[in-house]
C-alpha cells in the first residue's frame, strides 16, 4: 500500500511540475490567456499530490479546493495565500478557456504563472518533508 501511495504522489507532483513547464511556454508562444490553465492545474495536481499523502482524493474541482483549505490552510501546515492562489487561479483558468474575449493580459498570465509557481514550492517543501518527493 505504501508503494501505490508513493506511486500517486510522485505522478500527481510530476504532473505539477509539468504543467509549470507548459504554462511558460504557452505564454512564450504568445498565448496569455491559455497559459492560465495550465498554471492552475499546475497547482490543482499539487494539492491532489498532497491531498493524498492525507488519504484523500477529491472528485471535484471544488471539493480539492475544500479539503485543501481545511487540510493544510486551516491547520496552518501551509501558508493562507495558497488557498487564495488555488481559487483565483481556478477563476482565471474559467475566464481563459470559456470566454470569447478572455480579459488576461499578458502581465496577468506572467503573474499567475508565478503564483503557481509558488504553490508547488510551498507543496514541494511539505512533500519532501514527508519523503515523497526529492528537490531537483
Amino acid at each position: 500500500m505504501a508503494d501505490a501511495l508513493h506511486a500517486r504522489v510522485s505522478a500527481a507532483f510530476r504532473r505539477a511540475r509539468d504543467k509549470l513547464v507548459v504554462a511558460a511556454r504557452v505564454l512564450d508562444a504568445g498565448f496569455p490567456a491559455d497559459s492560465v490553465s495550465p498554471a492552475y492545474y499546475a497547482c490543482f495536481h499539487a494539492a491532489e499530490a498532497a491531498l493524498a499523502v492525507e488519504g484523500d482524493a477529491p472528485r471535484t474541482h471544488e471539493g480539492l479546493k475544500s479539503l485543501f483549505g481545511l487540510r493544510f490552510v486551516q491547520s496552518g501546515r501551509l501558508p493562507a495565500q495558497l488557498a487564495s492562489t488555488l481559487r483565483a487561479l481556478k477563476d482565471e483558468r474559467e475566464n481563459g478557456d470559456y470566454s470569447v474575449f478572455p480579459a488576461i493580459t499578458e502581465e496577468d498570465a506572467q503573474s499567475a504563472i508565478a503564483d503557481a509557481v509558488a504553490f508547488v514550492g510551498a507543496v514541494a517543501v511539505f512533500l519532501e518533508g514527508q519523503g515523497f518527493v526529492t528537490r531537483d
